[in-house]
């Protein structure tokens, strides 16, 4: 497909014709820090409670842990107390 000299003349016309713009470019650069700030300070805060939420939910599975372990404890020194309870009993009334 060969092009004729005037197409060729043409096309090398159009293309001197067009200018670069430098600014085009400033200016979608900045539309795009814009851009991304604006995702940024939407974003953040969601990320922050959610990290906020997980260390808080963490801490409080700990402490049901903890409290589960401490009542089950309570449980098995209730019922040595009222052992050496009774057994203090019995042998207060053998003597």
């Amino acid at each position: 497909m060969k092009r004729s000299e005037s197409e060729k003349q043409q096309l090398t016309e159009q293309f001197d014709g067009s200018v670069y713009d430098s600014t085009a470019d400033w200016q979608f650069l900045l539309l795009v820090i814009i851009s991304v700030w604006i995702a940024l300070l939407l974003l953040l805060p969601k990320i922050y409670l959610r990290n906020s939420i997980y260390y808080q939910s963490r801490a409080i599975d700990r402490l049901e842990t903890q409290y589960s372990a401490l009542v089950e404890e309570n449980r098995l020194l209730s019922r040595k107390v009222e052992a050496l309870k009774v057994k203090n009993q019995i042998l207060d009334t053998l003597f």
